[in-house]
């Protein structure tokens, strides 16, 4: 079950509202195990709409000649169009093509992503991964917004990603700046228009990460005045029986 609703997820743009996981695919009991145990799947949400996120550690090896590591030793070329401009040339691509290699094969079946296709592995990735794309600029985001004329993030207006806005902001992946910044990322033109999803699912997992960074820090210091420490514990224990023989005596 747990494969099923990976690949659904990733099949519907890599987010899906967690009543139509529940409509299509399985109970509310599995579905909260399956979502609480694991990784993979990370409940965010858009706009006051939890939805389910997918995501993966796993990420691409850049190493030319890799004796062996915890990344995929594939050409990213390929994982994104299934093409690569280098096949043609003389010395031909330096990066591996065949997804289902001995190495590959034994991250995917690590990480449970053996049965996906490359499309659905590519989004994956893709929202997953932070040195396949570039990230989106916050300053540019800001009242006074972006300054730098060279800024390497996107200069993309961040509330278009979960709703319609008109603000004065960029609203368009293809306009001059992030069009430039992604072509240097080689994402290829077919892809640029559907990148919005992309974007919008890994603002979720960031801001779903970071309220629970925020939590985890809030329990730490309520743990840290509610429950003394053991060496505080036994001064107070000792206090208390000075006290009592005070008082005895």
């Amino acid at each position: 079950m747990e494969t099923e609703i990976l690949k659904y997820i990733l099949d519907n743009q890599g987010a899906v509202i967690t009543s139509d996981l529940l409509f299509n695919l399985c109970n509310t009991s599995t579905l909260s195990e399956i979502i609480c145990n694991n990784d993979k799947f990370k409940t965010c949400l858009f706009n006051g709409t939890p939805k389910v996120v997918v995501r993966s550690p796993v990420k691409l090896c850049w190493r030319k000649d890799c004796p062996g590591c915890g990344g995929l030793h594939l050409c990213k070329s390929f994982l994104l169009t299934e093409s690569c401009q280098f096949t043609y040339t003389r010395r031909g691509c330096i990066f591996s093509h065949d997804l289902h290699s001995g190495h590959n094969e034994i991250i995917l079946t690590k990480f449970g992503l053996e049965t996906l296709s490359r499309a659905q592995l590519c989004l994956l990735l893709l929202q997953s991964n932070n040195n396949l794309l570039p990230p989106i600029c916050h300053n540019y985001n800001n009242r006074n917004g972006c300054e730098d004329t060279s800024c390497t993030r996107l200069h993309i207006c961040e509330k278009f990603l979960n709703s319609d806005c008109s603000c004065f902001r960029t609203h368009d992946f293809l306009a001059p700046q992030p069009l430039k910044l992604l072509q240097d990322k080689r994402i290829p033109a077919c892809m640029i228009r559907s990148l919005k999803c992309v974007y919008a699912n890994k603002q979720a997992l960031w801001l779903a990460d970071k309220l629970n960074s925020r939590r985890n820090v809030n329990t730490t210091r309520l743990q840290a005045t509610t429950y003394p420490t053991s060496s505080s514990a036994a001064f107070q224990r000792s206090s208390s029986k000075q006290q009592k023989t005070c008082i005895i005596a």
